[in-house]
C-alpha cells in the first residue's frame, strides 16, 4: 500500500498554522534551555587550574621587552642567565607592609614571573618600580595571603611539599601553552609567587 507523502505535508503544515504565539515562545525557551546546558557542559570541561599569569599587569608568556618597560619603567638591574637567551628584570616594590622584590624573566616573551619577600637573587641590585601598582595577581592573590585562600582560589593543587614551617603548591595547566606556578608559604603564608611558561 503506498503512502501518501503530500498529506504528511500537509499535516505539518497545518499543526504549524495551527501555532501561535504562545506555542512557538515555548519552543524558543525550551530549544534555548538546551543551548545554555549545552554550553553549561562545554566550559565544565575546560582544563582545570589557576589561569592566573597576570601580575602588576604583566602578563606572562605574551608580554616581551617593550611591554615590561612600559608598564614597570625601565631597569637598570639586568642580569643574563648562564647561556645568555634570557635576562632577568629585577625591581624593588615598596609597600605598606614593607618592600617585595619582582623578578621577571624575558626571553621572547615574559617566561616567568616571581615575587617575593625575599630577593630570588643574591647581591644584585633590584630597581625602583615606576608605578605604584598594587602587586598583586589578577585574580586577587598577594604576598601574606594564607594556604585556604589560595586553596579557595586555585582548587587543589598539582602537588604540595611542607618541611618545617615551609610549604609549597604547584599547579599545572594547559591553556594557549604549558602554565606552572609555585606558591611557597612560610607559617601558613605566602611568601613568594611564581608563573613560568613555555611554548
Amino acid at each position: 500500500m503506498a503512502i501518501d507523502r503530500s498529506k504528511e505535508g500537509s499535516t505539518v503544515r497545518t499543526w504549524l498554522n495551527k501555532c501561535g504565539d504562545r506555542e512557538l515562545f515555548w519552543v524558543m525557551l525550551a530549544l534555548t534551555g538546551l543551548l545554555v546546558f549545552g554550553f553549561t557542559v562545554f566550559a565544565s570541561a575546560a582544563p582545570m587550574g589557576p589561569n592566573d599569569w597576570e601580575l602588576a599587569t604583566v602578563v606572562a608568556g605574551h608580554d616581551a621587552v617593550p611591554e615590561v618597560e612600559r608598564k614597570l619603567g625601565l631597569s637598570p638591574c639586568l642580569v643574563p642567565n648562564s647561556t645568555g637567551d634570557t635576562i632577568s628584570y629585577l625591581y624593588n616594590v615598596a609597600g605598606a607592609k614593607g618592600s617585595s622584590y619582582l623578578r621577571l624573566d624575558v626571553n621572547a616573551h615574559v617566561d616567568a614571573i616571581t615575587v617575593s619577600q625575599d630577593p630570588p637573587i643574591a647581591g644584585v641590585c633590584y630597581a625602583p618600580i615606576r608605578t605604584s601598582l598594587p602587586i598583586r595577581t589578577a585574580k586577587g592573590i598577594e604576598l601574606g595571603v594564607t594556604i585556604d585562600h589560595v586553596i579557595k582560589l586555585y582548587g587543589e593543587p598539582t602537588a604540595r611539599f611542607s618541611v618545617g614551617p615551609m610549604a609549597r603548591l604547584r599547579y599545572e595547566a594547559m591553556y594557549d601553552r604549558s602554565y606552572e606556578w609555585n606558591l611557597v608559604f612560610r607559617h601558613g603564608r605566602l611568601v613568594e609567587w611564581t608563573v613560568a611558561t613555555e611554548d
